[in-house]
């Protein structure tokens, strides 16, 4: 008889499943489904912040202005804000560091996989054209400087596995972010609009 796992450890297969049978590449255009799985993977990979690793929680401030707009005419550096987000969240888990507390879960492997198309579907947003590039220099500048504080706190800290839990509580304070912003020309049709429960 095959044994099921938990109810919790079924949802998250079920949504799984669900995304990559029904999700349809939408070129350019963030599918919020994905990265809203993305969050939902990355919480409960690790659970609430260890208190073991209240030594290890350094204190960074996250560059909320990079998502931000009034004008219609930014929404191309906010698209490549949000791409260039993703683009550091992929390169800071493409190492040999992670974990086992999170290699030994099929969650860290789907969340790569999803990282991954989200990045691959969308490059597309990076050819767009706007009407100041000095906006999105200047939005990318300080999400580079955030996520190398994070990379620096990993490096002096050895990779252990506090660090690593430093990093992913900043990482889903970044993913929540974008997935708060209402951008409607961002998300792929289907999405636009929608929020995931746990955001409310």
């Amino acid at each position: 008889m095959v044994a099921l796992g938990s109810p919790r450890q079924i949802t998250d297969l079920l949504k799984y499943i669900t995304i990559q049978v029904c999700s349809m590449p939408t070129k350019c255009k963030f599918q919020r489904r994905l990265v809203e799985t993305c969050y939902h993977l990355l919480e409960t990979m690790g659970g609430t912040f260890p208190l073991q690793c209240l030594e290890d929680n350094v204190s960074v401030t996250f560059p909320t202005g990079v998502f931000k707009s009034s004008p219609r005419q930014q929404t191309t550096a906010i698209e490549k804000s949000f791409y260039i987000t993703l683009k550091y969240i992929d390169s800071m888990f493409d190492n040999d560091g992670i974990p086992d507390q999170w290699t030994t879960q099929d969650k860290l492997e789907n969340f790569h996989h999803i990282i991954f198309r989200l990045i691959e579907e969308n490059s597309c947003i990076m050819d767009k054209t706007q009407e100041s590039l000095d906006d999105f220099f200047s939005r990318e500048a300080s999400l580079r400087a955030y996520f190398d504080k994070i990379a620096t706190v990993l490096k002096e800290k050895g990779f252990q596995y506090c660090a690593w839990e430093f990093a992913r509580k900043e990482i889903l304070r970044a993913l929540q972010f974008i997935l708060k912003e209402d951008f409607h020309s961002t998300w792929a049709r289907h999405d636009s609009g929608a929020k995931h429960e746990f955001l409310k």
